[in-house]
Order: structure tokens, then C-alpha cells, then sequence
């Protein structure tokens, strides 16, 4: 009873894998059939124990002929003993696993009536050396020669197959290991997608005149090929078609390709020179991507696309002509060709769109058309070999970051039509010593010119609204800033870290002063407030050491933090009737000096007559009517002797009534002739006491650092201690 159950189960398998249900069978000189209406059918044969069979065209059953039209699923599967099979042009249809794991079989010739070939259909038919396939095939299953591992040459002759999955893993000739020719017939169109994917071993490769398409992916990882001549006929190369063939040296495409599909050349790192088509109208996302060893490409006037990556990471390229043609050139399209050093980007173009040059830290020259009007995010990211860029008046956008980390960049001009410099638009572009920013721009983005050291001077014009966060961060060499009227919010940490920034003008149209604004400004001297100015927030000028004079335009006291200022003994500047309100405004009453002004600044110019003697301290701007102290300071064992204007107090004390001009005369150590303004008198010294032949004028006397040690007429006076006076 067991083995009866044993037996249906193969049975009921059995049927299950050739397809035969309730059909009639039959056999015909050993060969077993079924009819399927007026057909015959080849049915299971996994038992079929001669070593080559010739399937017939017709069978003779029960007096009447029927055609031979198909395999059946699974018909040979598993028969080692066959070794040749003649299939006559009478099938259309070799089912799933006709052929599978037929060891023995070395040669089938699949005729030109066959339309369909299964899946799985002769895999692991190990001793099979050639295939042909007929020229009527329309569908190759998935995996239908796969492991056939003695699989040298195959003979396509199938004009428009089609070839249905989903990976890789499921392409015909799968893990055929020894295959090396590859040849398609002279009537093929079009050559299926994945079919020859991951054929490692394939070298020759001759595709027929007659060809139009080569399907995606469809020589894929073929890492063996070396040369490809694609014909004149080819008009569309697929999406992958030769990506990863990091063999191929060599590829002539031909007068008539329109597309070269996106990938379809990518990581062909062996690849060191491709000639484009004139016929050539797009070039695909990715096309060329990753070929290392690319040196020279000549785009063709036919093309007026080149796809996002196109040419990402072809760090061997050294030469690229992009012609007028083309209108757009995608994103990263040239990223990281770290070899290319000049590119010029044609008028016919007007976006350069997002990273298109990248890291192409070789670049020295670009050249950008007079019809670009968008300069996009990261479009020259890193190119730190730049020196120089015109920014052409037809820009109105320079997108975030497109300059960010040019780190030779010096000179940039920036054209009359641009609106909005983005965000980082020129982060730690180390070498850019100055920037005029054209009067049509209106927002400066976060961190816009960040990092950039150098910078010494930059002019806001008055058509800017918005100044974004970080906007000048650390520019360190910067001295001066004028923030304009336009502008009515200054963003946080704006100016931070300008350590060399000494005055700062805030427009009167600035409402609101974010937090950290201008923190660490270690050099700052003075800042003038805007009438409009709203709010200070906290840390706003926190760190600013040198800070002595703050002066408000604002008629109501803003708002200010605790931490605003770090202290508060600096002298405040106020409008004239407004000392009582910020006597008592919150924070404002903290500090001890405020004076009332009408806020004119002055400049107080002090130096030294030769400067290797002294120096002087105490110059800069000062508001009008306010009082400035100046200090001759000398060198070593020189004195002061007088200013210019004849006043000999040191420390001096002025009032400042306009721009004014102090110089400082010192003298060496054993000079023993002063000039006063009646004359000369006779000065020395002996031991301790100074001699003066002052005629009974009153002098002063005092110490090589500026302190006032006698005053009087006295024709001597001893001195207490020894030194220079």
C-alpha cells in the first residue's frame, strides 16, 4: 500500500512538470507525445534512452498526421544519456526546463521556427559548446542557458527578442563562464536587455549592420571585452548597455546613434578615448561615469543634452569641448574630473545645474556664456585650482555653495543681474581678498562668504534686504563694514569672529540685531546704531575687547540682553534730549558714561615723526565734541619733545571738533638742544640734576613713558631717580 502511494505522488509530479493533464499520450519511435487540439505535442521523455533523437516534423496517430508544434515543460529534464537533438522547424515553443540538466548534450541548433524559448530551458547543459538561435525567436526566458559551463560560442540570429526579468541573476546566459564569442547575425534589430550581462570571459563581440537598439544592461560587467564596433545602423544605445566592461579600451559608435542610454557606459575605467557621433542628440545620465581613464572626449554640435553625471568622477579627462548645441548639461555632469583644467560653457546654455563641475579641483579656467542665467548649488563646489571668475550679466542666481572650498579663488566679478547670492555661496574661499556685490543683489544667504580670510573689503550696496546667518564669519581681514538702509534684519553670528573689523556702520533701516551677530570682534572700536534698530540681542557684541565708544541713532532705546555688551564702561553716544531714557532703560542704565551728541564721527589721525623712535596711541573716529587722549609713546632711550602743532603735553587731551591731524617728535638719548617758540635754550644734565636755560618759561618734564614728572620754571630741578626724561 505504501509503494501504490509512492507511485501516484512521481505520477501526479510528473504531470505537474510537463503539463500534461487529462490529455491523451502516445509514443511514436520511443518518442512520447500528447495532442493539445490539432497538435502534437513533445511530452516527457526524461526516460528517452538513446543518445540522439530527431524530433520529427508530424506524427501519425490513429491514421491522421499531426504537426509537431512544442516541447512541452520539463520534456528531456534531467536525461543524461542525450547528447544530440534535431528540433525541426515545425515548433515554435521549447517549454520551461525542456533541456534542463542534460549533461551530455553538446550541439541543438534551435530552428527558425521557434518563437519562444522558457525559462530555465537548457540550464545546465554542461557539455554544450555552440547554440545557434533562429531568427523568429520573440522571448528567451529567464536563466534558459544559464550554467552551461562548456558554453563557448553563440550564433544569434533572433531579429526583435525579447528577453522578460527582473535581475541580473535571471539573464539567459547566466554564469556561463567560457563563453568568449558572441556573434549577432545580420538580420538582428534589436539586442534584448541583460542578455549577455556578467559574462566575464567574453572577448569578442560582433554586432551586425542591421542592428538598431541594444536593449539596458545589455553587456553589463562583461569585464573581458575588450573592443566593440557598434554599426551605422544602431540608433539607440541602452540604459547600462556596458557599464562596468572595465576591459573595453576600445569603442567605435556609429553615424547613426541618436541616444547613448543613461549608464551605458559607466565604470569602462579601461576606456581612454570615445569619439561621439555627429548623429549623437542626447547623452544619457551616467553615460561615461566613473571612467577613470577617459583622457579626450569630442562632444559633436548634434547634442543639445548631456545627462546629470554624464561624466562624474572621469578623473583622467584633461580636454572637453562643450558645443553651442547643447542647452543642457545636467547635474554633476562633471563632477570630480579632478584632470580637467579649462572649460568654457557655451551660450546656448542657461543653467548650470547643481555640482556640474564639482570637485574638478584641476580646473584653472571657466568660461561662462553670456546666456547663463542660474548658476546652481555646488556647480563649482571645491574647484580649488580657480583663480579668477566673471560672473556674466546675464545671472540673476548664484546658487548655495557653488563656489564653496575654491580655496584659490582670488578675483571674483559678480555681474549687474544677480538677486541672491546663496547659501555658502563662497564658504572658505581662503584666497578671495575682495568682492563688490553689483547693487541689483538683495539677499546675501547664510554663510555666503564664511571662512573667507583674506577678504579685506566688501562693499554691501544699498539693494540688499536680507543678510543671512554666518554671512561674513570669520573673514578675519576684514576692517570695515557698512550694513545699508535697505537691510532690515542683520541674522546671527553675521560677523562673527571679524577679528580685524574695527567700525561698523548699522543702516537705519536694521530692526532687529540677532544674537552673536558681531561676537568676537576683538578689534572693534566703535559701531554706530541705526535709528530704526528695534532689538540687540543677547551676545550681540559679546567679546568685543576693544569696543570704547557705542553710539544709537535710536530715538526710543532698543531692547537689549543682560550679555548684549560684555561690559558696559565704554562711553554710550544718545541723541540729544534722549540721556534720560536710556538712563533708564533696562541694560542701557548700566553704563556710567552717557553723553549726548549729534553723532557727526570725526577722524583723529596720530603717528610718529619717524616711527623706529615711537609710537602713538589714541587715533580713530570720535564723535563730534567728545575728547580724545593721545600718548607718545618712544623707543628704547628716546623721548618725546613736542607734537606738531608745538604742545608739548603727553598725555594729551583734545577736543574734537573735525577730522584732525597729530604728529609726534621724538628724540635720542644725549640731544642736548630743545627749540622752544622764543628761541633756543641750552639743555643738560649733571648726575641727577636737569639744567634749563629757560629764561624763567615754564616747562614740563617727563619720564621716557609719558609721565609728568615737574612743571615750573626752575632753571635746574634734581630728579629722583636716574633714567630718561
Amino acid at each position: 500500500m505504501k509503494k501504490y502511494v509512492r507511485y501516484l505522488l512521481v505520477l501526479l509530479m510528473c504531470g505537474s512538470l510537463t503539463g500534461v493533464k487529462a490529455q491523451k499520450t502516445f509514443q511514436v519511435d520511443g518518442i512520447n507525445y500528447y495532442l493539445d487540439g490539432s497538435e502534437a505535442r513533445v511530452s516527457d521523455n526524461r526516460d528517452y534512452s538513446g543518445s540522439k533523437i530527431v524530433i520529427p516534423n508530424s506524427v501519425l496517430y490513429d491514421g491522421k498526421n499531426y504537426p509537431v508544434t512544442s516541447i512541452a515543460d520539463s520534456a528531456f529534464y534531467s536525461n543524461w544519456s542525450l547528447i544530440e537533438v534535431t528540433i525541426p522547424n515545425s515548433v515554435t515553443t521549447i517549454g520551461e526546463r525542456a533541456f534542463t540538466s542534460c549533461s551530455g548534450l553538446t550541439e541543438v541548433t534551435i530552428p527558425n521556427s521557434v518563437m519562444t524559448i522558457g525559462s530555465y530551458a537548457f540550464t545546465g547543459c554542461r557539455g554544450l559548446k555552440t547554440v545557434t538561435i533562429g531568427n523568429s525567436v520573440m522571448t528567451i526566458g529567464s536563466r534558459a542557458f544559464t550554467s552551461c559551463t562548456g558554453l563557448t560560442e553563440v550564433i544569434w540570429n533572433a531579429r526583435n527578442a525579447k528577453y522578460y526579468a527582473v535581475s541580473f541573476f535571471d539573464s539567459p546566459f547566466s554564469n556561463c563562464n567560457r563563453l568568449t564569442d558572441f556573434v549577432f547575425g545580420e538580420e538582428v534589430e534589436h539586442i534584448p536587455a541583460l542578455l549577455c550581462c556578467e559574462l566575464a570571459s567574453l572577448k569578442n563581440l560582433v554586432i551586425g549592420n542591421s542592428v538598431t537598439t541594444i536593449g539596458k544592461f545589455a553587456f553589463t560587467s562583461c569585464t573581458g571585452l575588450q573592443k566593440v564596433t557598434i554599426g551605422n545602423s544602431v540608433t539607440a544605445i541602452g540604459g547600462g548597455a556596458f557599464e562596468g566592461c572595465s576591459g573595453l579600451t576600445t569603442v567605435t559608435i556609429g553615424n547613426s546613434v541618436t541616444t547613448i542610454g543613461g549608464r551605458a557606459f559607466t565604470s569602462c575605467s579601461g576606456l581612454t578615448e570615445v569619439t561621439i557621433p555627429n548623429s549623437v542628440t542626447t547623452i544619457g545620465d551616467s553615460a561615461f561615469e566613473g571612467c577613470t581613464g577617459l583622457i579626450t572626449v569630442t562632444i559633436p554640435n548634434s547634442v543639445t543634452e548631456i545627462g546629470a553625471c554624464a561624466f562624474y568622477d572621469c578623473s583622467g579627462l584633461t580636454t572637453v569641448t562643450i558645443p553651442n548645441s547643447v542647452t543642457d548639461i545636467g547635474g554633476e555632469a562633471f563632477s570630480y574630473c579632478t584632470g580637467l583644467t579649462e572649460v568654457s560653457i557655451p551660450n546656448s546654455i542657461t543653467t548650470i545645474r547643481g555640482g556640474a563641475f564639482e570637485g574638478c579641483s584641476g580646473l584653472t579656467t571657466v568660461t561662462i556664456g553670456n546666456s547663463v542665467t542660474t548658476i546652481g548649488e555646488r556647480a563649482f563646489t571645491s574647484c580649488s585650482g580657480l583663480t579668477e571668475v566673471t560672473i556674466p550679466n546675464s545671472v540673476t542666481t548664484i546658487g548655495d555653495s557653488a563656489f564653496e572650498g575654491c580655496t584659490g579663488l582670488k578675483t571674483v566679478t559678480i555681474g549687474n543681474s544677480v538677486t541672491t547670492i546663496g547659501e555658502r555661496a563662497f564658504y572658505s574661499c581662503t584666497s578671495l581678498t575682495e568682492v563688490s556685490i553689483p547693487n541689483s543683489v538683495t539677499n546675501i544667504g547664510s554663510s555666503a562668504f564664511e571662512d573667507c580670510t583674506e577678504l579685506t573689503e566688501v562693499s554691501i550696496p544699498n539693494s540688499v534686504t536680507n543678510i543671512g546667518s554666518s554671512a561674513f564669519e570669520d573673514c578675519t581681514e576684514l576692517t570695515e563694514i557698512a550694513i545699508p538702509n535697505a537691510v532690515t534684519t542683520i541674522e546671527g553670528y553675521a560677523f562673527t569672529r571679524c577679528t580685524g573689523l574695527k567700525t561698523v556702520t548699522i543702516g537705519n533701516s536694521v530692526t532687529t540685531i540677532k544674537s552673536f551677530t558681531f561676537s568676537w570682534c576683538t578689534q572693534m572700536e566703535s559701531v554706530t546704531i541705526g535709528e530704526k534698530v528695534e532689538s540687540i540681542e543677547d551676545f550681540a557684541f559679546s567679546h568685543c575687547d576693544n569696543l570704547t565708544a557705542v553710539i544709537s541713532k535710536a530715538m526710543t532705546p532698543p531692547q537689549i540682553w543682560a550679555m548684549t555688551f560684555d561690559d558696559y564702561a565704554m562711553t554710550l553716544y544718545v541723541p540729544a534730549g534722549c540721556k534720560p531714557k536710556y538712563a533708564e532703560a533696562k541694560y542701557w542704565r548700566n553704563f556710567t558714561d552717557i553723553r549726548e551728541t549729534g553723532v557727526t564721527l570725526h577722524t583723529v589721525t596720530a603717528n610718529a615723526t619717524d616711527e623706529t623712535m615711537g609710537y602713538v596711541i589714541g587715533a580713530g573716529e570720535y564723535p563730534q565734541g567728545s575728547t580724545a587722549t593721545l600718548v607718545a609713546v618712544p623707543f628704547g632711550q628716546n623721548y618725546f619733545v613736542r607734537w606738531n602743532d608745538g604742545n608739548t603735553d603727553n598725555p594729551r587731551t583734545i577736543t574734537v571738533t573735525g577730522d584732525m591731524t597729530f604728529t609726534a617728535e621724538f628724540a635720542p638719548a644725549g640731544s642736548a638742544v630743545e627749540t622752544l617758540e622764543n628761541g633756543e635754550r641750552g639743555i643738560y644734565a649733571t648726575g641727577r640734576t636737569l639744567h634749563v636755560e629757560n629764561g624763567g618759561e615754564s616747562y614740563r618734564v617727563y619720564t621716557a613713558a609719558g609721565r609728568l614728572v615737574y612743571t615750573g620754571n626752575d632753571s635746574s630741578v634734581t630728579l629722583s631717580a636716574p633714567g630718561m626724561y
